[in-house]
């Protein structure tokens, strides 16, 4: 179980390519927190969306960060 933040809403439990998304996104730094005003900004609504979503807003300490990052989304 891990905190996804006041603004997350839990895809059906079937639904497996969203809790894929889910997972990815989490794993990558991105969960659901926010002062509740404006919302916790953009997030992927397909699982299809999370790798150019996450090379475009992740900041990575290293290069070597970076390469591990990329080389998970293609399991």
């Amino acid at each position: 179980m891990n905190d996804m933040g006041h603004d997350f809403k839990a895809p059906k439990q079937d639904d497996k390519m969203q809790w894929r998304k889910v997972e990815l996104l989490y794993k990558s730094g991105f969960a659901y927190h926010s002062c509740g005003c404006n919302g916790p900004g953009y997030r992927p609504a397909k699982l299809s969306e999370v790798e150019e979503f996450v090379n475009k807003n992740k900041t990575f300490k290293s290069a070597g960060e970076a390469l591990l990052q990329n080389l998970s989304f293609k399991n």
